[in-house]
């Protein structure tokens, strides 16, 4: 079992002891040449990753929008929008790209993990639509991200045909489809198929050659097909039979998986993929698992699927083996205290969670995992430097746009 030495375990830093003068109390940094940074956008509405590369290199994996854009809008169980429902989600992740990003408007990836409207955009819900684009849509999500930053090449699960495992028909899907259109046709985007089990097809485009032997992505699964862990070799495991097309239809199944290392740091990726298919012989197959297998240990995991009940199996768990664990939620059943237990067992890390509504903090704090789940919310920042031997976790206040250091944990060792 992989387990790395956490130098200064789930502490709190104080200003000035961090290698990269990351301050608590004080602005974030930002990204430096041979660092890589990966942003978990905490906007209460959906979910938004940002990465910058070592060499610079950027991709945004999602940018959704999940809730109606009306400032008397309330929901019991979803989180409030950050920072107010004045500000909408789409917009909230442009501002933080061009606070972050070392090519300022200028991303070089977007990658859609799944349809549903809390990873790419929302065709509705008052959000304003386009005029004169032909098609017009909905400025929700990546949309209204679009507005402002310009992105170099699109992935996402269904392109050129949108037709596997079935033919796709979704107004949140087609909203998207007219984004993705337009910026090709407009700002010279390109958008190219995901090919499952190919390593380095996300690659570093600016100074790649000076990072190429420390790191890599890999593409581990889409539409429920699975890297093997041998060449290009998978398995179509929504084609093993064909009840898993006619009656185990799952968005979350498709979802986009990826690998990345920088040196001997590793981080696991997977959109909300969960889920059981049927082999040939009508024994259940968990996909999820299946991914984990194909991926194997790393050091940090987004959980998949929000850590939601259906996510995060025990199989899984075992196969990825993190030492931390990074939570991206909008809704109260995002925090299931089954899970915190599950992944918290086979190690001496961390859960870091965007938001965690203090109902649910009171009512678990004797929970033996309580000490270990990350209780303040906000952005989450995992920097990876020294060639991938170190990395540490910033949290950044979300309730405002000045991307202020709330806490540092690390460093950790990535040997």
């Amino acid at each position: 079992m992989k387990r790395h030495v956490i130098i200064l375990a789930a502490l709190l830093i104080a200003a000035g002891c961090t290698s990269d003068q990351n301050e608590v109390g004080k602005p974030y940094n930002g990204w430096k040449q041979g660092e890589f940074d990966i942003h978990h956008i905490h906007t209460g509405m959906g979910e938004a990753n940002f990465f910058i590369m070592p060499d610079g290199t950027s991709m945004l994996i999602d940018s959704g929008d999940m809730g109606p854009n009306d400032p008397e809008w309330e929901s019991p169980r979803v989180f409030p929008p950050i920072p107010d429902c004045e500000f909408h989600p789409g917009k909230y992740v442009a501002n933080y790209i061009l606070k972050v990003n070392p090519n300022e408007e200028k991303v070089d990836y977007f990658m859609a993990s799944h349809f549903h409207d809390d990873h790419i955009c929302l065709a509705g819900g008052g959000a304003e639509m386009t005029q004169g684009r032909n098609p017009d849509y909905f400025l929700s999500g990546v949309a209204e991200t679009g507005e402002y930053i310009t992105f170099g090449k699109f992935y996402d699960r269904g392109y050129p045909e949108y037709d596997y495992p079935v033919v796709m028909n979704d107004v949140h899907l087609d909203n998207y489809r007219n984004v993705v259109a337009y910026h090709v046709r407009e700002k010279g985007s390109v958008q190219e198929k995901f090919n499952v089990g190919e390593l380095n097809q996300i690659a570093m485009t600016h100074k790649p050659s000076k990072y190429s032997d420390l790191f890599s992505i890999r593409n581990i699964a889409a539409n429920g097909e699975v890297w093997t862990g041998e060449g290009m070799e998978t398995i179509r495991y929504y084609d093993l039979n064909d009840e898993n097309i006619t009656g185990r239809q799952n968005e979350n199944t498709k979802s986009l998986v990826l690998r990345m290392d920088y040196g001997p740091f590793s981080y696991y990726t997977g959109g909300d993929v969960a889920g059981r298919l049927l082999d040939e012989n009508g024994n259940h197959i968990n996909v999820e698992a299946k991914t984990g297998e194909a991926c194997g240990e790393v050091d940090v995991c987004k959980t998949n699927h929000h850590a939601y009940k259906d996510a995060m199996t025990e199989d899984f768990v075992n196969a990825v083996n993190p030492d931390h664990y990074i939570s991206c939620a909008w809704d109260i059943w995002h925090t299931q205290p089954q899970l915190m237990e599950r992944m918290l067992t086979r190690t001496d890390g961390m859960i870091f969670h965007q938001f965690v509504w203090p109902e649910f903090l009171e009512e678990h704090k004797n929970a033996s995992w309580y000490d270990r789940l990350y209780k303040d919310g906000g952005h989450i920042v995992v920097k990876a430097y020294d060639k991938g031997r170190s990395y540490k976790i910033y949290i950044l206040d979300s309730s405002t746009e000045d991307m202020i250091v709330k806490a540092v944990f690390g460093p950790y060792s990535a040997e």
